[in-house]
């Protein structure tokens, strides 16, 4: 967030600049621990903990025919990111539905956590984010190491092989792109977002100040907030689910790589 000392122009990140909830267990923090715990670490973690009383909540008592709400929420998840899996990667590849389906719910609740008063959304920060893409593309290579063991060494060798000198370098060049493409998009919707809203926020009491008259101005913009987090949420996740489908793929699956291809245009978005 831009800022000014002395006279000079100076960029202030967004989570030392504003005053959240958090900052209070940061304040009793062991001093050599603030460098490591820093206000977006704490709240991941905190929402981490969310995540998991969810789940918890969900499966304690497991029922045939539940009546419990949030075990009919989990089962309609694990359903919807299994065939959400079958459809993008292919047969076989539900094994792949818990690390996206746990991706798509960790972003929305990080995301969606900017429009809590006292709080700032976690992916507002480029570190997070690039922590986020990073843990993905080492679980792509994880995939394509666990499906075609050391063949999938080949995938960077490209064809024909005897180019390797030039694929390889290329292939390299391409991988390290993926995270970075994933992180600064993210980081750029969110950042953006929880920017305007705190303007519009600051303009609303600066009326209320001078007039009297209550006015949310960033009412809208917090709907378009919401609807922006799951969006963000899903374009990451099918990203990261056409990334696995490329490491993944082989002969018999041709038909189900295009399909994944297809679903990287909205990159563009």
């Amino acid at each position: 967030m831009p800022g000014v000392d002395g006279g000079q122009f100076v960029w202030v990140p967004m989570e030392e600049h504003l005053a959240t909830w958090v900052n209070a267990i940061i304040n009793v923090e062991p001093e050599g621990l603030r460098e490591y715990l820093s206000v977006n670490s704490v709240t991941a973690l905190l929402v981490i903990g969310l995540v998991l009383i969810m789940a918890r909540l969900g499966t304690r008592r497991l029922e045939l025919r539940p009546t419990n709400s949030w075990q009919i929420f989990w089962e309609f998840a694990y359903e919807s990111f299994n065939g959400f899996c079958r459809n993008v990667i292919g047969p076989g590849s539900e094994k792949h539905a818990p690390f996206l389906g746990t991706l798509f719910i960790y972003i929305v609740c990080l995301n969606l956590l900017g429009i809590v008063p006292g709080f700032i959304a976690p992916t507002a920060s480029l570190t997070m984010t690039f922590a986020l893409s990073l843990t993905t593309i080492v679980y792509v290579q994880y995939a394509g190491f666990k499906e075609h063991g050391w063949r999938y060494l080949m995938h960077f060798v490209g064809e024909p092989w005897q180019l390797f000198i030039i694929n390889i370098p290329i292939h390299i060049i391409g991988e390290l792109a993926k995270p970075l493409s994933l992180a600064v998009r993210l980081f750029g919707n969110i950042f953006g977002e929880d920017t305007v809203i705190l303007q519009l926020l600051m303009m609303s009491a600066a009326v209320f100040a001078r007039y009297y008259i209550p006015v949310p101005l960033h009412f809208f913009m917090v709907l378009f907030h919401i609807f922006v987090s799951f969006v963000q949420a899903l374009v990451f996740m099918m990203l990261a689910a056409a990334y696995i489908s490329s490491a993944v793929e082989c002969e018999d699956h041709e038909e189900h790589a295009h399909e994944a291809a297809g679903v990287e245009s909205v990159e563009a978005a």
